[in-house]
């Protein structure tokens, strides 16, 4: 009987289909794969991705008109790319460390080695936690690049020759030949990684070379630049004559900016006249306590959207709901759903489901602060 494979993390995540438009999907990522659902049942399998000889970049900030905020890629072996947008930065930092450890994983060897190991010759011990994040420091680090073999483009990648020269430059070693020894530890705690050239299906090398040979951090970071999202200086407007509906629309704007953001999660709603549930990315904020609120797929655009909407929290009733997993008529949960129905002072409903009791529980105590005893 095979062995099932654990599942590391679960989560609606929006993704590119094959015509480059934007759909929300269920993920779960496993020991090996990455897979894509079309729902959360999970019935309907839509694609699956083997992270053995993969790479991941986050932040990402190569990708013009996308929210850095929330996107995350996925370097595939074949050259080819995952762009994964997450309904916000913690949502984003969670996928990213829980993938980029998977890929490690499977990167490396099977040998343990302790976090603080001896490096003979050039240094009595030697912190990996602190090298790569020495290696990969904006303008400091290695610099990665696009490289051209053959007829493929492969990026963010650099040289073998590249790692030893930035060792040697910052003095943490002697010479070439300690150089590649410390690379070659590297590789083997599957921080590094040999860029395939074939197919993608051989994996990673066990030597390092110090020469031409390419290479990419399994988990790549471009560096913390600044990020306007979230700034929120307008210019000044050229005249005192504008429409009404100009007005209307940054009033409503500005009130999409305002507030500190507590929490950002791709909820499940319930629709109002229609049965059924629908994906929405809902962030809660305060000054005053109000969820705002949109389709998951309008959270790609890097600017509030006119389509979002506004739940106020002042006064809120909140009704908790438990519906246990079932397998009855023609309907197959295989986990509880957790659900809140809360009502405001205006007497507005709105009903959501969380993915887990987890996430339950990460927002429930944030929503409650406004709220009244039913």
């Amino acid at each position: 009987m095979d062995k099932e494979n654990l599942t590391l993390r679960t989560g609606f995540v929006l993704s590119q289909n094959p015509s480059k438009r934007w759909k929300v999907r269920w993920f779960t990522l496993e020991e090996e794969v990455l897979s894509c659902y079309h729902k959360t049942k999970k019935n309907v399998m839509i694609e699956t991705f083997p992270l053995k000889g993969c790479a991941i970049v986050c932040p990402c900030l190569d990708e013009p008109g996308l929210n850095p905020q929330c996107l995350v890629k996925v370097c595939m072996p074949t050259g080819e790319e995952l762009l994964l947008l997450a309904a916000g930065q913690e949502d984003r930092d969670g996928w990213a460390h829980a993938i980029s450890a998977v890929i490690r994983s499977l990167t490396s060897s099977e040998e343990k080695s302790p976090h603080k190991m001896p490096f003979k010759d050039f240094r009595a011990y030697a912190n990996v936690s602190e090298i790569i994040g020495a290696i990969q420091e904006p303008g400091a680090g290695i610099e990665t690049s696009s490289h051209v073999r053959g007829s493929n483009v492969y990026k963010n990648c650099f040289k073998g020759s590249d790692v030893v020269d930035w060792l040697m430059r910052w003095s943490i070693v002697r010479n070439r030949g300690n150089g590649a020894a410390m690379a070659q530890t590297l590789l083997k705690l599957g921080h590094l990684q040999e860029v395939d050239m074939k197919d993608g299906s051989d994996g990673v090398s066990q030597k390092f070379n110090d020469n031409d040979k390419l290479y990419r951090f399994t988990s790549i970071n471009l560096g913390a630049k600044r990020n306007s999202y979230y700034d929120s200086t307008d210019s000044e407007s050229s005249s005192s004559e504008e429409e009404d509906e100009t007005d209307k629309d940054e009033q409503k704007t500005e009130r999409l900016r305002k507030g500190k953001i507590l929490k950002e999660s791709f909820l499940l709603k319930k629709r109002n006249l229609r049965k059924g549930w629908r994906v929405i990315k809902a962030t809660l904020k305060d000054s005053p306590l109000h969820i705002q609120y949109q389709k998951a797929a309008d959270s790609v655009l890097m600017s509030p959207v006119k389509s979002s909407k506004i739940f106020y929290l002042d006064d809120s009733t909140i009704t908790e709901t438990v519906k246990p997993a079932t397998e009855k008529g023609g309907s197959k949960y295989k986990s509880a759903r957790y659900r809140v129905s809360i009502r405001n002072g205006k007497g507005k409903c709105i009903t959501l489901q969380y993915k887990d009791e987890q996430e339950k529980y990460e927002w429930l105590p944030l929503i409650q602060t406004s709220s009244k005893t039913p």
